[in-house]
């Protein structure tokens, strides 16, 4: 599977300790990542937050911008 553009999330903090985040894609389907530890999840959902355009490759599991960036943006 190549990667896909999301649109949009959500994140389910689940009995256990463990997070599930939820990829929504643009037009339309869904992945989830799944038993991520607290730490990872707050990295991802930060990408999430403040990144844009991202995306999935499910096959991979590889979350990542969907173009490369320049550096030293100070972000």
């Amino acid at each position: 599977m190549a990667r896909k553009t999301l649109t949009h999330y959500a994140v389910f903090h689940n009995v256990g300790g463990k997070t599930s985040i939820v990829v929504y894609y643009d037009g339309g389907g869904a992945d989830v990542i799944r038993d991520l530890d607290y730490q990872e999840a707050s990295y991802m959902v930060d990408l999430l937050r403040n990144e844009k355009p991202m995306s999935y490759d499910a096959s991979r599991q590889r979350l990542s911008t969907l173009h490369p960036e320049p550096t030293g943006e100070n972000e």
